[in-house]
């Protein structure tokens, strides 16, 4: 039985009957962590004794934090993924670089890991965490796409956050996810075991997806979606192209992402999901593939240093050295092989 503060006692929050009080601001700061990483919790009146009620509860594969708070500052650090904001009462004002966000009853808001700091009113919310992974494959499946569209994967690597409870035909979409989250509470008091086989997190994770992604809600987005993809071409597909025509040239990630527009981390991601690598790696790959057929082919000035330079190598010893690891012969035996084969014919 919910037994509040004074102060909190007509807060709603979904949550309510199951929340216990913490006495301690550090154990409510730990309690804090297990959703979200929090560097930083301060009361804003520092002389009144402290109170939180609170409870980190899981929905299948999603740990979800929920809260009623006197007025406090929270300070978070940088995660991997999104963090998810339900409002239920009062309000906390967010500052994420330069984007202000305010999260009061009836809010939600789907923001980027990078750091950010809360100042709270007496506020009661809930906060969890979403996999970028597991929202990609999500919606992807929900396509019916066999791979990840590259707007998706710069979608949720470079957004400043979203605020689907502003728009009108999300409302929806909204509601139902506060229904889940309540069915999940309701559940987890008799069996935390049926909970799991209902798989709530996957349709949490579905619901989210269809808020952030329009092309899912939008009949006509959704076919223009498809059209690109039938086309068989996208933006990393050009972004390919580009490397192959400048393996000669020096490539870093920098370069890469003024060419494509990706962030760095959207592109360490959509290499390692299409490719199974990083950037550099497949860089490298490349320019070893050109100097293996070079080597195997050669014109009559070619020699080791001028294939590794033609390359993008800037050292024949590197160069050497890459080259043995993946083919494990020297590249000027295999030189020597190409040429005493060619004047044998």
């Amino acid at each position: 039985m919910f037994d509040a503060h004074q102060q909190a006692v007509d807060l709603a929050n979904p949550f309510k009957r199951r929340l216990g009080l913490v006495g301690d601001i550090n154990a409510s700061a730990e309690l804090f962590r297990r959703v979200l990483p929090v560097s930083r919790l301060k009361a804003m009146d520092p002389d009144r004794t402290w109170w939180h009620y609170g409870i980190a509860s899981r929905i299948g594969s999603i740990v979800l934090g929920t809260w009623i708070l006197p007025p406090v500052q929270i300070v978070v650090a940088e995660q991997y993924g999104l963090s998810v904001f339900l409002g239920y009462a009062g309000e906390q004002e967010i500052q994420q670089g330069s984007q202000h966000w305010s999260c009061c009853s009836n809010t939600c808001l789907i923001l980027p890991g990078k750091p950010l700091s809360i100042e709270t009113s007496l506020f009661s919310g809930l906060a969890f965490h979403l996999d970028t992974q597991h929202l990609l494959k999500t919606a992807t499946g929900m396509a019916g796409l066999s791979q990840t569209p590259d707007s998706w994967v710069k979608s949720v690597h470079e957004t400043p956050g979203w605020e689907p409870s502003r728009e009108p035909g999300l409302a929806t979409l909204q509601a139902m996810l506060r229904q889940v989250i309540a069915m999940a509470e309701l559940q987890a008091g008799s069996s935390q075991s049926l909970l799991e086989r209902l798989q709530l997190d996957d349709l949490i994770y579905r619901l989210l997806a269809a808020m952030i992604f329009p092309e899912l809600r939008e009949e006509s987005s959704f076919e223009r979606l498809i059209h690109r993809i039938e086309a068989g071409r996208d933006s990393f597909d050009e972004l390919l192209d580009f490397i192959k025509s400048n393996l000669a040239e020096p490539l870093n990630l920098t370069q890469l992402e003024m060419q494509s527009h990706y962030s760095r981390r959207a592109l360490q991601y959509t290499f390692r999901e299409r490719l199974g690598c990083t950037p550099l790696q497949w860089i490298r790959n490349q320019r070893l593939d050109v100097a293996r057929r070079k080597l195997q082919n050669p014109s009559p000035g070619d020699s080791v240093a001028s294939i590794s330079s033609d390359c993008g190598y800037r050292t024949q010893s590197l160069f050497s050295v890459d080259f043995q690891q993946r083919f494990h012969i020297r590249p000027s035996q295999l030189l020597r092989e190409a040429r005493a084969s060619s004047r044998a014919r």
